[in-house]
């Protein structure tokens, strides 16, 4: 009998701790914007979700996602890693247009109070704001503070401003990956991505560009003019980061990345391993030497989220 107890209780204790080990991965997303092929905010969310529950990881991290910033606020409260996929400025996902502080003071308080993993996709990583190339002020050094840098894209502009991020629409880029970071694992040195990309980010510090602190680290660097001007200029070209890590002054974790513009971004095998890789990079999870093997989303994959979708590329550049 005194066996059997044991027995019963050691099966609780392993319960428990199964249930206490699993990880909440809420992923927040705006409307599907732009064209067919970009900003699928909507879908992300969606193979993002399809892609971990199918995977040998589902019974160790739970996925919600949710459009645009919660109501029922526990969602955010409760989770472990919060994914954001949003368009910027007033249609970011963390817009209260009645408050434009009203949903990142309540991030900002659940991310230092809870040290919660954050990645921001894309165009996410543009301040919320009233309008257009506007940057909001508080909400611009919240995004400095999550992810250690902040998109401004100063309109109009004649691609010369300093104080203007801009975007390159489509460039087949050789992007380098930093091999000393545990994100890296599994991944070559260098690959090939095309994609749209926003360089010239700010961080604080008047002459900080792309992003310029102690507690970033560059994932993914390629080399790129600072500003639209000098794209047939080579030598006017520096080495900028388009991925990269970012350890918060909370102590937790950030991740944030200005590809993933173009729908078939996530079905390149690098890319989509660096992001598993962040994934629990950002949930301080171990990451296996051979990287974090949740499978690539195929074409045939996004195409069945969104059927009217386009793949607009020149060529899929998985090599």
């Amino acid at each position: 009998m005194k066996k059997l107890l044991v027995l019963i209780y050691a099966l609780i204790s392993l319960a428990s701790c199964s249930e206490v080990e699993k990880k909440n991965i809420l992923i927040i997303y705006s409307r599907s914007s732009h064209a067919n092929y970009c900003h699928n905010n909507t879908e992300v969310a969606e193979l993002l979700k399809r892609s971990i529950e199918a995977s040998q990881y589902n019974e160790k991290l739970h996925v919600d996602t949710v459009f645009n910033y919660p109501t029922d606020l526990s969602l955010v409260e409760n989770a472990d890693l919060i994914i954001i996929s949003s368009d910027g400025g007033p249609h970011h996902a963390l817009v209260d247009k009645k408050d434009l502080t009203k949903h990142t003071r309540h991030l900002d308080s659940v991310l230092k109070k809870n040290k919660t993993g954050l990645i921001m996709v894309h165009w996410a990583t543009d301040a919320p704001s009233g309008k257009f190339a506007t940057l909001h002020p508080e909400n611009g050094q919240l995004m400095m503070d999550w992810i250690g840098a902040v998109y401004y894209w100063d309109k109009p502009t004649d691609g010369r401003k300093p104080n203007s991020s801009w975007t390159w629409k489509y460039p087949v880029m050789d992007i380098k990956v930093n091999k000393s970071h545990p994100i890296s694992k599994g991944l070559p040195d260098t690959f090939k991505l095309q994609d749209e990309y926003y360089f010239n980010f700010f961080t604080d510090g008047a002459d900080s560009r792309n992003p310029g602190s102690d507690r970033v680290t560059f994932l993914h660097t390629t080399m790129a003019p600072t500003h639209a001007v000098q794209q047939r200029d080579p030598s006017t070209f520096r080495e900028q980061s388009c991925y990269w890590a970012f350890d918060r002054a909370d102590e937790g974790r950030s991740v944030a990345f200005t590809s993933a513009h173009m729908y078939h971004t996530w079905a390149n095998p690098h890319f989509f391993k660096t992001f598993t890789n962040s994934i629990f990079w950002t949930l301080n999870l171990p990451i296996p030497e051979n990287g974090v093997e949740i499978s690539t989303p195929t074409i045939e994959d996004l195409l069945s989220i969104n059927t009217v979708a386009q793949i607009h590329t020149k060529a899929l550049h998985f090599k």
